[in-house]
């Protein structure tokens, strides 16, 4: 069973290697995390933060994002192709589709050690990062503009890996093996080693994976079963130098790549099957490389926090279905259809080839106070210059165009989105009483030369692009610790995201949106052995960054509107008895807009909403991705069993209420229960461990895209469904050395 921490217990981490002095708490109530930059027990964190540890991602038998998200009610993920998944946090999002997102920075932040991984301007992927050896995975929930900058609208979540150990030789092996039902088996293997060069002063750690995700979707258009198995293969470098109790240097260089041979996605919400001509494709591969340094200076804790960063995401995907709804006989497409050229008799296939890569270098100073005391501080500096290119070919086979081969679209861009920021927080500690305020000044840019080719256009179309802004997001805060160990807080803060330029043809700017987040919580141990944490929010979004497709199907931004989410959270964590523990999480979201806005659809009928002509988006829609209640609940027992065993019985059960599809259309998915069983025997260095996911076959939509294709006559429509995965059977043997 995985536990879902929510503002209550974490896995203790090692502080002194993150250059602090204070010991790490050993009772459950009050572990010590890195949250904010700083080490804090995590019942003194004003907010709420979801930590699941290594050992809980362990015993849930977690692989990667689908399996981790699925512990933290309140953190929608939505589904995608390899590297193509989105998260939102709260309700704060306005796509679920990432084939329905080229341009905008999305809302939840991405970190991985520490480093923003969220592309700025040009979205490129969002890495899936494989469960094998994390430390942890950390949600903070509501905006994080103060301390973590844009990009952080809804919350962040940053990825944390084991670090070396300085005194001990060793290793983990894993090999698991995984049927689908309906689908294939496929085999995994993991392995990590521990090698102290310098006794405790210098170390490594070497991390490695081979891992194959069994395919169980059909395409009925290409006649192959099983397509959308996915392969992915990388590994990690992590250096430790410690010469003395002030000093810890921190070196990581990780890199992973998945490939994915055809589409994940569904023709219908309750089918696993799609059908197209040719598979559509997918390849990404991502790669870090960070120092940090971190130098006790006195009272005074000095980091330096280096990083490089690339990403690359291919796809080969089969539009015909956009563009051609039927393909037996052709089509003709009007010339105001499609960027004013044509027509183009007896077009029978689209086709979109398409490049996206960033690689980006990102710096950052902090000084704060070396321990928590009455009055402790942080202040620091952040830049980052994050460089992004796209290339785009859309091929329309039977367009009769000897010149140009059937390619009737060109795209290309290449720029650079940079941001520059101070920040800071202080905190005062008056007996039991405590009172934080921070904030941040930031100033992004984004520059850009783009190139578009049509077929029958006599010259390219060349545009050179810049956006720049410039603002301040602040952070207040306040505690209070009652008798009993009863903590109250109560916060607000603000968050922002990059504005941008459009690339559609004349379409204008769009200016970075923002909100605020008001939240209050109570945190109760009334024994040793349970924890229960109450909170409530209200988020206030102005301007929220609509992206919706023009008549050509470009994809458009626009600052309209108004939005608030407003909800409650609830976690549980109950152990009545030694070896027997109960936790449950409950979240619900009340996320709408709060004014009308006009979509830049423009098409006549959409066939999924009812909605006509250029339509309204009425006030109180539903922000698309996001349930109005989510729950969880994760009981575990564990037992000695026979010849010096330990015996582990666990389950997952998870609720996910219905959504809507997309903010400009009516359609919703429908809402959906999993549960997941996992045994596991252990003794000594050996583990077995026998689990199924999704136990009763739930078909649950975790997203859908609903696209819009013309036929001269007019309009209609088609959608992408992508349904999580089926039952799955896994075996694991694991021997830790």
């Amino acid at each position: 069973m995985a536990v879902f921490l929510q503002s209550g217990v974490a896995m203790a981490q090692d502080v002194a290697s993150q250059g602090q002095d204070e010991p790490a708490a050993p009772a459950e109530q009050g572990d010590i995390v890195v949250v904010g930059k700083r080490a804090q027990n995590i019942r003194d964190v004003a907010g709420t933060v979801n930590v699941v540890s290594s050992e809980d991602l362990t015993k849930a038998g977690a692989k990667d994002a689908e399996d981790i998200f699925k512990l933290t009610p309140g953190v929608q993920f939505n589904k995608g192709s390899a590297d193509g998944s989105l998260l939102s946090i709260r309700g704060i999002g306005t796509s679920t589709s990432s084939d329905n997102t080229s341009v905008g920075q999305l809302p939840t932040g991405i970190y991985i050690e520490d480093v923003p991984f969220t592309d700025p301007f040009q979205y490129v992927s969002t890495p899936d990062i494989s469960a094998f050896d994390l430390d942890a995975v950390k949600v903070l929930r509501g905006p994080q503009g103060a301390l973590y900058g844009s990009g952080s609208l809804g919350g962040a979540v940053n990825y944390t890996f084991k670090k070396p150990d300085l005194a001990d030789t060793g290793g983990s092996m894993m090999v698991t093996a995984d049927v689908a039902q309906g689908g294939e088996a496929q085999a995994s293997v993991y392995a990590a080693l521990n090698l102290p060069v310098v006794s405790d002063t210098f170390a490594l750690r070497f991390v490695g994976q081979y891992q194959n995700d069994p395919g169980y979707q059909d395409n009925i258009g290409t006649n192959e079963k099983n397509v959308n198995g996915r392969s992915v293969k990388g590994g990690r470098v992590l250096a430790l130098y410690r010469p003395d109790d002030r000093l810890t240097i921190d070196g990581l260089y990780i890199y992973q790549e998945s490939h994915q041979g055809d589409t994940s996605a569904s023709v219908g919400p309750d089918v696993r099957y799609y059908n197209s001509r040719h598979p559509s494709s997918y390849n990404s591969r991502f790669s870090m490389a960070k120092l940090e340094v971190n130098y006790l200076l006195g009272p005074v804790k000095l980091t330096s926090l280096t990083a490089h960063q690339s990403k690359t995401r291919n796809a080969n995907g089969d539009l015909t279905r956009l563009l051609v709804p039927d393909v037996t006989t052709g089509i003709d497409v009007p010339s105001e259809d499609f960027l004013g050229f044509g027509p183009f008799p007896q077009v029978t296939e689209a086709r979109n080839i398409e490049a996206r890569n960033s690689n980006g270098f990102s710096q950052e100073f902090r000084a704060a106070s070396a321990k928590k005391g009455r009055f402790n501080w942080l202040i620091g500096v952040f830049g980052q210059d994050v460089n992004f290119h796209r290339t785009q070919n859309v091929f329309l086979v039977g367009a009769n165009d000897p010149v140009h081969d059937d390619l009737y679209f060109n795209v290309s861009r290449d720029g650079i989105a940079k941001e520059r920021a101070v920040f800071g927080e202080v905190e005062l500690d008056i007996g039991g009483l405590e009172l934080g305020a921070g904030g941040r000044y930031f100033h992004t840019s984004v520059s850009f030369d783009q190139v578009r080719t049509a077929a029958l256009a006599s010259s390219a179309n060349t545009r050179s692009l810049t956006h720049t802004e410039s603002g301040f997001t602040p952070k207040f805060q306040a505690r209070y610790r009652l008798p009993g160990d009863t903590v109250l807080y109560a916060l607000a803060a603000k968050g922002f995201r990059f504005g941008g330029v459009n690339t559609a043809p004349g379409a204008a700017e769009y200016k970075s949106d923002n909100l605020w987040n008001y939240e209050a919580g109570i945190r109760l141990a009334p024994t040793s052995t349970l924890n229960v944490d109450v909170g409530a929010f209200y988020i206030d979004w102005k301007n929220p960054q609509i992206t919706s497709a023009d008549r050509n199907g470009f994809l458009v931004i626009s600052n309209v509107g108004k939005a608030v989410s407003k909800g409650a959270e609830l976690a549980i964590r109950w152990r009545p008895v030694e070896g027997l523990r109960f936790n449950g999480s409950m979240t619900y979201t009340d996320a709408k807009t709060k004014a009308p806005f006009q979509s830049t659809r423009n098409f006549a009928t959409d066939v999924a909403g009812g909605y006509t002509g250029n339509f309204e988006v009425p006030a109180g829609t539903r922000l698309p991705g996001t349930p109005k209640l989510q729950a969880s609940f994760q009981p575990e027992f564990v037992t000695a069993g026979p010849s010096g065993t330990e015996l582990s019985l666990s389950g997952t059960l998870t609720y996910t209420g219905k959504r809507q599809a997309q903010i400009d259309s009516a359609l919703m998915l429908p809402a959906y229960t999993t549960a997941d069983l996992r045994a596991k025997v252990s003794k000594g260095r050996f583990e077995v461990g026998l689990g199924v996911s999704n136990l009763f076959n739930s078909k649950g939509v975790s997203q859908a895209s609903y696209g819009y294709y013309s036929t001269g006559t007019g309009t209609d429509g088609y959608a992408d469904y992508y349904l999580i995965r089926p039952r799955v059977y896994s075996l694991s043997l694991r021997v830790d050395m």
